[in-house]
């Protein structure tokens, strides 16, 4: 669109400030946002409460009428309707991705060469080899700049159940069972999508809560005789054994739903239904509703995703979900395709992680180290 913003302060001011998200120790840093359709303009909303700290200072869709409808909100920013001129002319510290899967690997290649800090909304990239690249493009950059968008790792109740499992005694995973559930208005995906996108996220619980990358996958599909309901079970093991089943479905007489169960060497956790919601107005009875969509169930999950990853760019230490981690995702779901395509088991081939950068190999948490510069530089490849 071409229109340019107004004056971008270059004088960073150092700050410490406390919100309702918890506490940010962070310079002001100012941010990209590509993508906006319904998942940027959530991002938008959040970050626009951390101003100061946070400065939206450039927009970029290619949709014209998305990106008109951001530009109201934020009249100051630049904006683009190409997301790589955006990336290459604005003056941005760090840049939130939420376009269409396939332009994830051009977009991140584009941050990498620029040393431009990226929160990239799930998937990393489409394919393995994609990701791949997107590692050894970080790794040969010396430090890590790229965050991958699992969100659920910041959920309370997640947190709760990995904390449960480090620090109270119960023993080691011993299964790990997972469920996704959706109404059909919702999510109208075949056996592959919900593969390839919806159980991306219990993929990567499995390897947060393990430490361990995952080993075998086996996968079935299975529709009701209209084919109006779907549901795929995958199961996993780690290559010391622990065991894992996800559950995916989607039909007209679901709602959505999310849960976990675990057995552990001396008891149990388990996430059930989503919080149920009261409402009450003037005199007439409460009623109770859960969460329809995963954004409303998540919602506080992004916040403080969004507010955890700009103190980690301000700070300039990159902790939160790696490229690593996304590329992992990658190689599992291209063996849950293998095995839902043979019957049998699959093999996860995976590529070991480069050598550490602060890209974690295994299933690396949100306190690992970052940035060894010493490490050398190498390629990794398919």
């Amino acid at each position: 669109m071409g229109r340019r913003a107004g004056h971008v302060p270059q004088r960073r001011q150092r700050c410490r400030v406390g919100n309702g998200f918890g506490a940010v120790s962070t310079s002001t840093v100012r941010l990209g946002l590509v993508g906006l359709g319904a998942m940027g303009m959530g991002h938008l909303q959040i970050v626009r409460e951390l101003q100061p700290w946070a400065h939206v200072v450039a927009l970029a869709d290619s949709h014209r009428p998305f990106l008109e409808r951001a530009a109201e909100q934020i009249p100051d920013a630049v904006t683009f309707e190409d997301p790589i001129k955006c990336i290459g002319d604005a003056d941005v510290d760090a840049v939130i991705v939420a376009t269409a899967d396939h332009t994830h690997h051009q977009i991140l290649q584009e941050c990498i060469s620029r040393e431009i800090y990226v929160l990239c909304e799930k998937p990393l990239t489409t394919t393995a080899r994609h990701s791949l690249d997107v590692v050894n493009a970080e790794h040969a950059a010396g430090r890590r700049l790229v965050q991958v968008g699992y969100m659920r790792r910041y959920d309370q109740d997640y947190l709760h159940i990995r904390n449960t499992l480090q620090f109270m005694h119960i023993g080691d995973p011993i299964l790990i069972s997972q469920r996704h559930r959706n109404p059909l208005a919702v999510n109208d995906f075949d056996a592959d999508k919900l593969i390839t996108s919806s159980a991306a996220h219990d993929i990567d619980l499995f390897r947060w809560l393990t430490g361990e990358d995952i080993a075998d996958v086996t996968c079935h599909a299975k529709d009701s005789p209209d084919g109006a309901t779907l549901t795929v079970l995958m199961t996993l093991q780690s290559p010391s054994g622990v065991l894992g089943a996800v559950e995916l479905s989607r039909g007209p007489g679901l709602q959505y739903e999310i849960g976990m169960d675990i057995v552990s060497g001396n008891g149990a956790l388990s996430l059930g239904r989503p919080p149920l919601t009261s409402v009450a107005m003037d005199d007439r009875v409460g009623a109770q509703r859960s969460p329809r969509t995963w954004i409303e169930r998540f919602a506080g999950a992004y916040q403080a995703q969004d507010v955890a990853w700009i103190t980690s760019v301000a700070n300039r230490r990159i902790v939160g979900p790696s490229a690593y981690d996304g590329y992992a995702t990658n190689a599992v779901i291209d063996a849950a395709l293998a095995a839902l395509r043979s019957g049998h088991s699959a093999k996860v081939a995976q590529t070991p992680a480069p050598v550490a950068r602060g890209g974690g190999g295994t299933a690396n948490d949100q306190t690992h180290a970052v940035d060894n510069a010493a490490a050398p530089a190498h390629r990794v490849d398919l």
